[in-house]
């Protein structure tokens, strides 16, 4: 008889564990397998408080200079949720400035002429959402909080005779938010605009893919997949292949072991001062037959890279037959004095790309394909040079990963 109750309530126990589980799942508590917003840094969260505690600061100040309180309440709740979706959600396509635009000034405007058709409220409300709906379908401007903005002109309805300035305070609530979301957005939460991605390599200017597009997914394979649903997706197709790469490289991590960048580099690093002359880096480029070196001080501090590529940025040739002449008379045999006293300093690049000596190899794939990057600095735990990685490097480490496997 024990045996019986203690085999029936732990067959009790598991099956209302796996039903409060699923409970919490359609909750939406349960999330292990969506992204967990608490792993997002605090100081990006706070960028987003702030923000739109100043955009809706601003909104409100001047819907008050413009109408009474009560239009202000009625009106500013849209505005918050739309806050919540440009500043919270930027990358999802309900973000666009088209669909908040549009969005909020079509669904004022259909909800506006609809109060002359319709008299009963419920009848007015549910029409109005609906025929917003569509709209939104139409113009491809989908957008949440604009339902509510359509609502407003029904709800002003049942209390007053309505003309068409009561879109006035909409629309210039509407102007007010945009900008100073555009604004913030750059000041504050540091988001570029969008651009139109090329269509060719950027590094190279030819119509191929870049390296790593030329295999696996495409484009054109999450568009037709976005495609198929019948439901709006909030998330955008840069945003899908950004995760699908990011899933590559951590599933490649997985399988390739703990392999990390100072395993790798080349540690006897040729290196330069600032106050080195370009003539002797020339030579020191020539001798060890090498094509970048790294600028230092004296702490190993890198401040910059001087390159081949930097001594041939400013000269001018008749043809590319005199070009190596033109630099050997240059540089070694000295002829030309002038440049040959100038220093590293003068010719150096400072924008460098480097790396951390425990970062992953294949944070460094990126780096010396898509990027076309032949040379990439290796940074110590002080921030001080450590080796150099180059594509060769790269390419040997690869070889043994798939050697092993």
């Amino acid at each position: 008889m024990q045996l019986f109750l203690r085999q029936f309530f732990q067959y009790l126990y598991q099956h209302t564990q796996k039903a409060f589980s699923r409970f919490l799942l359609q909750l939406g508590i349960e999330h292990a397998d969506e992204q967990t917003l608490s792993a997002i840094p605090l100081i990006e969260r706070i960028k987003v408080a702030v923000t739109a505690f100043i955009t809706l600061f601003m909104v409100v100040t001047v819907s008050l200079q413009i109408q009474n309180e009560e239009a202000v309440i009625i009106l500013i709740g849209s505005m918050g949720a739309s806050s919540v979706i440009l500043f919270a959600l930027p990358t999802s396509p309900l973000a666009k400035p088209w669909c908040f635009i549009v969005g909020h000034s079509l669904s004022a405007t259909i909800g506006f002429v609809l109060t002359f058709f319709i008299h009963d409220f419920a009848l007015l409300a549910g029409a109005t959402i609906a025929l917003v709906l569509m709209a939104m379908y139409i113009f491809e401007c989908m957008h949440p909080p604009a339902a509510a903005t359509a609502l407003i002109p029904a709800l002003a309805s049942q209390h007053m005779a309505i003309d068409i300035q009561i879109l006035y305070p909409i629309m210039i609530n509407i102007a007010v938010f945009f900008v100073m979301s555009q604004l913030l957005n750059r000041l504050i939460m540091r988001r570029k605009w969008s651009k139109p991605l090329p269509s060719y390599d950027p590094v190279h200017l030819h119509h191929d893919q870049t390296p790593l597009k030329r295999l696996g997914l495409q484009k054109e394979d999450l568009m037709v997949a976005i495609n198929r649903f019948d439901t709006v997706l909030a998330v955008s197709e840069q945003d899908l292949e950004q995760i699908y790469q990011e899933a590559q490289r951590n599933a490649y991590q997985r399988r390739s072991g703990e392999i990390l960048s100072r395993d790798i580099m080349s540690s006897d690093v040729i290196t330069v001062r600032a106050n080195t002359s370009l003539g002797q880096a020339w030579r020191l480029l020539h001798k060890h037959k090498i094509s970048m070196l790294p600028v230092v001080n004296e702490e190993k501090e890198l401040l910059g890279v001087i390159s081949s590529v930097d001594f041939l940025k400013n000269l001018s040739v008749p043809s590319y037959s005199g070009l190596l002449k033109h630099v050997n008379r240059m540089l070694v045999k000295r002829k030309h004095s002038k440049e040959v006293n100038n220093l590293v300093q003068d010719l150096m690049v400072t924008n460098v790309v480097a790396v951390k000596d425990t970062d992953h190899i294949v944070a460094l794939v990126p780096l010396l394909s898509d990027i076309g990057l032949h040379h990439i600095p290796v940074l110590d735990s002080e921030q001080k040079l450590c080796g150099i990685i180059t594509q060769s490097d790269l390419i040997g480490a690869l070889y043994q990963v798939n050697q092993k496997d």
